[in-house]
């Protein structure tokens, strides 16, 4: 087990931290949040941090089929921007005091834990907070895909017009808008239905792609 990812500290400790972290309003409101960071967690307390892959979050926490292709969906990624973001506000407030920092690193999805001091909560402020100034809205999508958007708030009502862009062929790919009732307890639950309806139409574009293209070996032959 990879000692610089577990620290000094024992399961029993880790799991204490965790429970403490999933109880908060910041995650008890969102399932797959909780899902996802258990799953990580448990699977390297279990010394499997190498089988931490796209793939195997996708089937195990988000329930996808096995078939399931991470070039070909983002979803395993937007909801790994949205538990760091999780995290660092969770440490930022209720957990300012706590013993252990939980944390996932930008490019993997394998949760390190660290002493929790002053400093560690500023740098990983200052990742966060550059991380939303490059990707303000929607951080963790890949591919030729560029989202745009505006938002309308009144009343508690919020009303998101989002739009998908291929960056390649500037081809309006998907455009929605939706309107929610907003309160304390369902900003996450926003979030989901956002990122999934974004994940839906990247699958169905490729879906499109695969159905309508020639591929070059029958090309080739015909």
């Amino acid at each position: 087990m990879n000692s610089e990812i577990l620290c000094s500290f024992t399961k029993e400790e880790i799991h204490v931290q965790l429970q403490k972290i999933i109880a908060d309003p910041l995650f008890c409101v969102s399932d797959i949040l909780k899902r996802f960071l258990l799953f990580v967690t448990e699977e390297t307390l279990q010394g499997r941090s190498n089988q931490i892959k796209e793939y195997t979050i996708g089937v195990n926490v988000l329930h996808k089929p096995t078939s399931f292709n991470p070039r070909q969906d983002a979803i395993v990624r937007i909801h790994a921007g949205r538990l760091r973001r999780a995290l660092h506000q969770y440490y930022k407030d209720a957990g300012s005091l706590d013993p252990i920092y939980v944390s996932i690193p930008k490019g993997c999805y394998q949760p390190v834990f660290a002493a929790n001091n002053g400093s560690r909560i500023d740098e990983e402020s200052r990742l966060v907070q550059k991380e939303e100034l490059l990707n303000p809205d929607f951080p963790d999508i890949a591919g030729p895909f560029v989202v745009t958007g505006n938002m309308q708030y009144a009343d508690d009502r919020l009303r998101i017009s989002v739009q998908m862009i291929n960056s390649e062929t500037h081809e309006e790919m998907w455009n929605q808008v939706v309107e929610y009732k907003v309160s304390k307890s369902n900003a996450f639950d926003i979030q989901d239905d956002i990122a999934k309806k974004l994940a839906s139409a990247v699958g169905e574009y490729y879906r499109f792609i695969k159905q309508h293209v020639t591929p070059a070996s029958v090309m080739a032959v015909a």
